[in-house]
């Protein structure tokens, strides 16, 4: 297979990325309507609240942490200003939307759990956006470091890379069984299904950046903060952690305190 794959209708070139970003939005859309239909504990209003947080926050944190995670795409955009629609990143979008839904739910004087309504929706729209990544190759920006793994196979730049859009592909559909199991067996509070979401991406996300050419950070004993620019075909560990990374980190560690409390509470006879 030749990558980038791009498909042709009717004579119209069409990249693989748009057509599966644009099949991820609409899958992930009637699925989220379909649940919905299934039974919604919220009111219209109240959903409304935090599907428009939601996506004014997704927009705005994808962007944000996209163009943190590729600080050289800063310096292209007054010569072009298409490099606005350059950087994007899902876990911005994640996080940058439960900001968004927070701050809208404050303003509406909302006080309920939203998220386990979008948890499958996310994960299945995900993994068919990643099937875009995969076959876009490396121009995506998403694949992994030159390896000599038995998986790995040529991104189209001659080099043999880690396929990182499949093993995260592989990653939802396991993680989603695991969250339907859980959802099934245990008996979990209202919002508990979305934090468990969360933090298992944001661990995944954080895990496997180790494997891809992202510029890193570190902070040397005199508390400079050094930049450790990307290579595309080193094979040697590279020091430090992503802008991305961080993020994972601190998305993790939020509702990882969510769950301590709980237990602590459990554990002294709360709720």
């Amino acid at each position: 297979m030749h990558l980038p794959v791009v498909f042709h209708l009717f004579g119209l070139p069409l990249p693989a990325h748009l057509v599966f970003e644009s099949l991820a939005y609409g899958v992930g859309f009637r699925l989220y309507l379909w649940l919905r239909k299934q039974g919604d504990r919220l009111d219209d209003r109240t959903r409304m609240t935090a599907l428009i947080g939601a996506i004014v926050g997704a927009g705005l944190g994808s962007k944000l942490l996209g163009f943190a995670e590729h600080p050289e795409l800063w310096g292209l955009i007054a010569r072009n200003p298409m490099y606005l629609l350059a950087a994007k990143t899902i876990l911005g979008g994640l996080l940058g939307g439960i900001i968004g839904v927070e701050i809208a739910k404050a303003t509406a004087g909302v006080k309920t759990s939203t998220g386990d309504l979008y948890v499958f929706p996310l994960l299945a729209a995900i993994a068919i956006g990643r099937i875009g990544c995969l076959l876009t190759g490396i121009s995506d920006g998403t694949w992994g470091d030159a390896t000599h793994f038995a998986l790995g196979f040529d991104a189209g730049d001659g080099i043999i890379r880690h396929p990182t859009p499949l093993y995260e592909i592989a990653f939802l559909v396991a993680l989603a069984g695991a969250l339907w199991q859980i959802r099934r067996r245990f008996t979990l509070q209202n919002g508990d299904l979305f934090k468990l979401f969360i933090m298992a991406y944001c661990a995944w996300r954080f895990g496997i950046e180790f494997l891809k050419p992202v510029t890193t950070y570190t902070l040397t004993n005199s508390l400079n903060i050094v930049q450790n620019i990307a290579t595309d075909s080193d094979l040697s560990a590279k020091p430090g952690l992503s802008m991305l990374q961080m993020a994972a980190v601190l998305g993790f560690a939020v509702y990882a305190w969510h769950f301590a409390q709980y237990l602590r509470g459990k554990r002294d006879g709360g709720a």
